[in-house]
């Protein structure tokens, strides 16, 4: 036993006579400026980066520039309903249903998402990034009727863009007064598939009330995508945007 404790004792003090030591020393290198104005650094160096990286930013502008559609006024957010918004929803609804592959009954988004207006005119991708710069996925819910009936009140307090509910609120209090889905009145008996965007079903003040679902299912399609998609489509069918104010979503 004193054999073996002595052999371990003369391996470790072999180990430790063999290890080297690295102590850091501090090293000076030259500072490079990154600039994006006309004022940046014209050295050599600087050249070099701006070449290596002249081929990747033609490619972004050029694509960023592609023009999707052409809308013929400018459109903009609101309450309790306005163009983008319901365009927005129609998109979300339209899309998400082709990826779901079933019909989808209400499509939900909200307007703080939508971060700026789409310009009359030509509609680039580069608008599609402006309007909606987050990359958040599209998902399908499942909801029984009185779920949905809650999803609604929601909708009512605080008037998201959606799409396939007929709404009437009452002013004073802000609480549904009549609500149909699909031209039908709402069935608490029924179930729903609602598409709304993973920070809508996770970490908006939604999220509390789908979160009681039969089925959650993210569709890996961002939102943007859908978007660009949709727009790409019509652009191809030689078709301009044309959303409306229906009264989806009125006030009394």
């Amino acid at each position: 036993m004193k054999k073996n404790i002595l052999l371990i004792a003369l391996f470790a003090a072999s180990l430790t006579a063999c290890t080297r030591y690295f102590i850091a020393k501090p090293v000076q290198l030259p500072l490079i400026a990154v600039s994006d104005t006309a004022s940046a650094p014209s050295g050599a160096l600087s050249q070099q980066i701006a070449a290596y990286l002249q081929p990747y930013r033609d490619s972004l502008e050029t694509n960023m520039n592609t023009v999707l559609v052409k809308s013929p006024r400018r459109l903009s957010k609101g309450v309790p309903e306005s163009e983008l918004g319901n365009l927005m929803a129609d998109i979300l609804r339209e899309m998400g249903q082709e990826r779901l592959g079933k019909p989808v009954d209400v499509a939900i988004t909200n307007n703080g998402g939508i971060r700026t207006d789409f310009p009359a005119g030509n509609i680039t991708l580069g608008n599609v990034y402006e309007v909606m710069p987050f990359d958040n996925e599209l998902v399908a819910i499942t909801l029984t009727g009185e779920t949905m009936q809650k999803v609604i009140e929601y909708l009512a307090q605080r008037k998201e863009p959606q799409s396939g509910v007929k709404l009437v609120i009452d002013k004073a209090t802000n609480k549904p007064l009549e609500a149909t889905i699909g031209g039908k009145p709402l069935d608490l008996k029924q179930t729903y598939t609602l598409i709304t965007s993973d920070y809508m079903a996770v970490s908006s003040d939604m999220a509390a009330i789908v979160k009681n679902n039969q089925s959650f299912q993210i569709l890996r399609y961002l939102m943007r995508d859908a978007i660009a998609d949709y727009l790409r489509r019509k652009g191809q069918q030689n078709q301009e945007l044309n959303p409306t104010k229906d009264g989806r979503t009125t006030v009394k």
